[in-house]
């Protein structure tokens, strides 16, 4: 599941209409909760066998299909300071992480 906050829904709407959002994962990183740094909005595409879709207010994003295991099955995103700032379980893991809009 991800959760957007206020700011952050306002942020991620500011994009032109039909783009998704990909939040890249590493599966061969040991370090799962900060190995983040980018979130992209692209236009909408097939997914790749190793992806699914997930809504969070209207929003579509792209995910590995071992989201929910990786993130404990929880992703709060936030825009603070031009950067968005994921956490998960009330613990803020990484605070700086880049959008990217490709138009």
């Amino acid at each position: 599941m991800i959760q957007l906050t206020e700011s952050a829904k306002k942020r991620l709407e500011e994009a032109p209409e039909g783009t998704v959002y990909t939040i890249p994962f590493d599966p061969g990183s040991c370090d799962i909760v900060n190995n983040v740094y980018e979130i992209k909005g692209i236009p909408d595409r097939e997914l790749e066998e190793r992806e699914k879709k997930l809504l969070a207010e209207g929003i579509e994003f792209i995910v590995d299909r071992n989201f929910d295991e990786n993130f404990d099955g929880e992703l709060v995103i936030d825009y603070s300071s031009n950067h968005l700032v994921l956490r998960n379980k009330n613990q803020i893991f990484n605070s700086r992480v880049r959008l990217s809009i490709e138009k």
